[in-house]
């Protein structure tokens, strides 16, 4: 068998596997009591916990309703929830450090892990130790997001492998663009946190581990 069928066969086994991830991860969840009354003390409103099950309003009354539980908050519309305002950057490429203890002032994080390379793109969230997008081939993805959990905000990272063969950085990250949100709402289905928003990508050989560049810590105030 000649390089290039087999190659094309590799990418066709490839685009089935993010399908087969991608519906997956619309699956509807399944509604346990206790996690139910969980989101019930936190006084979830009946959308945001449909929202999370990938089921209707009505089917999350009916388990409510069948598990004998009972809203601690009365009907009507939540009151909104004053978000931070993550800082705006017109520059295509700033410091790492700098990004990083600017997201700090907004969210006034609990602690706060920094992406081990020099510079971001604000724009696309990709991270290099030159003012460019990584060169060569890669094979995993350090994705970094910030998460909520009772009003507080940290940092959190998760490493994810792209394929065992290293694939350019222009292939990696437009798959990385395409189904980050699903994986990460996969990984995490069964954390107590909520995901807020990510904010970097790293682009990485496993037995590559460039040193970590510390950022100024949070104060809470």
């Amino acid at each position: 068998m000649s390089k290039k069928p087999k190659a094309e066969l590799e990418r066709k086994v490839q685009r089935l596997s993010r399908e087969v991830r991608r519906l997956k991860s619309r699956r509807p969840r399944k509604i346990t009591k206790r996690e139910l009354q969980r989101f019930l003390k936190q006084d979830k409103t009946t959308k945001a916990i449909a929202k999370h099950y990938r089921v209707s309003e009505s089917t999350v009354n009916r388990k409510i309703r069948g598990y004998g539980l009972t809203r601690l908050r009365k009907r009507g519309r939540k009151p909104p929830v004053k978000r931070p305002s993550p800082p705006r950057s017109r520059a295509k490429w700033i410091e790492t450090k700098k990004y990083i203890n600017d997201l700090n002032k907004a969210y006034r994080f609990i602690n706060i892990i920094c992406p081990p390379f020099k510079y971001i793109n604000p724009k696309t969230l990709v991270c290099s130790d030159k003012k460019a997008n990584p060169k060569g081939k890669f094979t995993t993805v350090g994705v970094y997001f910030i998460v909520e959990q009772s009003d507080v905000f940290f940092i959190n990272y998760s490493r994810i492998r792209y394929s065992e063969k290293p694939a350019s950085f222009d292939e990696v990250y437009e798959w990385l663009k395409e189904n980050i949100e699903d994986i990460l709402g996969v990984q995490f289905q069964k954390a107590a946190f909520a995901i807020e928003k990510i904010i970097a990508f790293t682009f990485l050989l496993p037995e590559k581990k460039p040193k970590a560049i510390k950022a100024k810590g949070g104060k809470r105030g």
